[in-house]
Order: structure tokens, then sequence, then C-alpha cells
């Protein structure tokens, strides 16, 4: 799960800004069923399950399951609970935030999750941080605070780099499936559904890598493919339309005007003619 807007505008804020407060760590081992009812805190909260596989539940219903070596990072103020399918352990750490801080504008519901974290570093840095109550004097607070801001910094970054590949996969494989079976699809979400991810996810995600909508993408293939019918056929504009994959010669001849600016016929008569 991709970082909100605002977590990446509070990264690239806050990695030039002030640490955050690191308020306290705690280590539980939680067994299966509910582990905790809804709460929340006024604080950042990362959760690191090392161990056991749950899911935890957002105010509003939605759900957000996790499995061994996930980490788990809760906006402020954000209300969750956690049942677990398996016996696990819960590492949690909490950093607190000025109240006019960018972290203060996170709104509730952007959680997000890491799957099966493997960095060593940061997994080290999370069992020294959630190691339990403990007094710091000023310098070492200063010291825990560096770190812990470090760390949920280097989360968020992670969390962005790992999505961007996974979406350009995901953006890879949408595109090949279009240009396969362009004459043939009837609706985007058969696009996403061969990816295996969800119609406005991937809908979403291929605008913002592509600047571009995946339906032009679609249409853009479709009249590449009829320009060669056009010129090198003679087919008739219905039966082009049908190879193509439109519903009929009027919407195919007004989406070929959109992207070609000729009209099918217009198009056939002069680049006959050329060549």
């Amino acid at each position: 799960m991709h970082p909100s807007a605002a977590w990446l505008e509070f990264l690239s804020r806050q990695a030039s800004g002030p640490p955050l407060l690191y308020m306290h760590g705690m280590r539980h081992t939680v067994s299966v069923g509910p582990a905790c009812a809804m709460h929340s805190h006024h604080a950042i909260e990362i959760v690191y399950h090392p161990t056991g596989a749950g899911a935890t539940r957002l105010q509003g219903g939605r759900g957000v399951p996790f499995g061994p070596g996930s980490v788990i990072i809760y906006a402020p103020d954000e209300v969750h609970d956690q049942v677990m399918d398996c016996e696990g352990e819960d590492l949690c750490v909490q950093l607190g935030l000025p109240a006019e801080s960018e972290a203060s504008k996170i709104p509730t519901g952007s959680c997000f999750e890491i799957p099966a974290m493997e960095d060593a570093t940061l997994i080290e840095d999370l069992r020294l941080l959630s190691q339990g109550h403990i007094r710091l004097d000023p310098i070492q607070q200063g010291f825990f605070n560096l770190r812990a801001t470090s760390t949920l910094l280097a989360l968020i970054h992670l969390s962005m780099t790992r999505s961007d590949h996974q979406d350009q996969w995901h953006v890879l494989k949408a595109e090949q499936y279009i240009r396969d079976h362009f004459s043939k699809i009837g609706t985007l979400r058969e696009v996403a559904a061969h990816v295996g991810i969800s119609h406005d996810y991937l809908r979403h995600r291929f605008r913002a890598l592509r600047r571009k909508s995946m339906i032009r993408y679609l249409n853009e293939i479709r009249i590449e493919r009829a320009r060669t019918l056009l010129v090198y056929s003679g087919l008739p504009l219905s039966q082009i339309a049908e190879m193509c994959g439109f519903k009929d010669e009027y919407y195919f001849s007004a989406v070929f005007r959109k992207l070609a600016a000729w009209s099918p016929g217009h198009y056939r008569n002069t680049h006959r003619q050329a060549g």
C-alpha cells in the first residue's frame, strides 16, 4: 500500500526539518483473536510485526491485512484495532509532534503497510526503539528523537520506492494486455483483472505514470491498427471498426477524428493517393 500524498509531502518537508519527539516504545506477544479494541494515539505510531498475521481495521471499515515482517504506520489520531489470525509479536513506536507541524496535517485514514520488510538496519532500529518504557536523560532523548525520526522517514521512503517499482510493473503488464487484446476488450475492468489489482487503482497509477488515461492508450492502439487497414485494405469502415474493437462505425469515426485529426474516409483517400 503506497503512502498517501500527505505522507510524501511530510517526508519532503521533514527531511530538512527538526526531529520529531520519541515518546516511547513497547513490545508484546499477541494471541489469536482481537488483540486490541478500537483506539487512537495523538502521535504517529509505527507497528512492526516480526511474526504473526492478521488485520487492522480503521474507523469506517477499511481493513489492512499484515503478515510476518510487515510494518504498519498510523497517522495521528487514526482510530484502529487489531485482530490476529495467528499468534505473533508487536513492536510499537510512537512519535509525538508539534501541533502545527506538517505531520499534524496527515489525515486519518492514511494508514499504510510495508509488507515483508527485510532491511536489517531498519529492523534493528525498530527493535531498539521498541525496547519499552525507559528513562532518558536529555542527551539520550535527543539521540532517540533523531533515530526515531530517521527510521520513520526511511520507512516512508521505502514504501514509496517499492510501490513505484510495483506500479511500473502493473502498468507494463496492462499495456501488454491491451496491445495483445485491443480488438476484444469490452471494458477496462478486464485489464485490471488480468493485472490482478483493482480497476480504480490501475486507472489512477496508469495516468500518473503515463500522463494519459488507459482508455486513451487503448484507443491509440486501435487507431494505429485502423490506419494500416484504411491504407492497405479495401475493407468497409464498419468492418474496420469491428476488427479494431469499436462498438460501431460512428464511434470509430469520432475517435479517429479526435486522435488522428482526419475522418477515416479522408485519411484513406489522402494516404492512398500519397502512396
